[in-house]
C-alpha cells in the first residue's frame, strides 16, 4: 500500500505553481500551490486532467470556454485541448491525471538533485 500526507511530498515548481505529485502506475494527483495573480500558460498534453478547486478562486479558459471556479467545483480537462489557469485568489487544488504525467516524475527528480 503507498501512502502519504499530500502537504508533505516533495514538490517542484513551475514558475510561481508549486505542484507535489503523487502517482500510481496509471493515474496521478499533484497537490498545486498558487499565489494570486499566477497563470499556468495555454498548453495541451495528451493526459486526461480534472482539476479540484479546495480553496482560492481560478479562471479557467478551455478551448474557447472561459469560466470561473471556485472552491468546491472539479473541472474536466480533455486530452489534447489547449486550457490555460489564471489564479485570480491564493490557491489550493489537486490535479489528477490519466496516465501518469511522466514529465512531471523527471522535474521532481531534477528538483530533488538540486537541493
Amino acid at each position: 500500500m503507498k501512502t502519504s500526507r499530500m502537504e508533505q511530498l516533495p514538490a517542484f515548481f513551475l514558475g510561481d505553481l508549486s505542484l507535489q505529485p503523487f502517482s500510481g502506475e496509471n493515474l496521478m494527483v499533484a497537490r498545486v500551490v498558487a499565489p494570486a495573480g499566477s497563470v499556468a500558460p495555454r498548453h495541451s498534453h495528451p493526459h486526461e486532467q480534472m482539476c479540484l478547486v479546495l480553496s482560492g478562486r481560478i479562471r479557467c479558459s478551455i478551448g474557447p470556454e472561459q469560466q470561473e471556479i471556485e472552491p468546491g467545483a472539479i473541472i474536466h480537462f480533455p486530452s489534447n485541448v489547449e486550457h490555460e489557469v489564471q489564479f485570480l485568489e491564493p490557491t489550493v487544488m489537486f490535479d489528477i491525471f490519466h496516465p501518469v504525467r511522466e514529465d512531471f516524475l523527471k522535474k521532481l527528480e531534477e528538483a530533488r538533485q538540486e537541493a
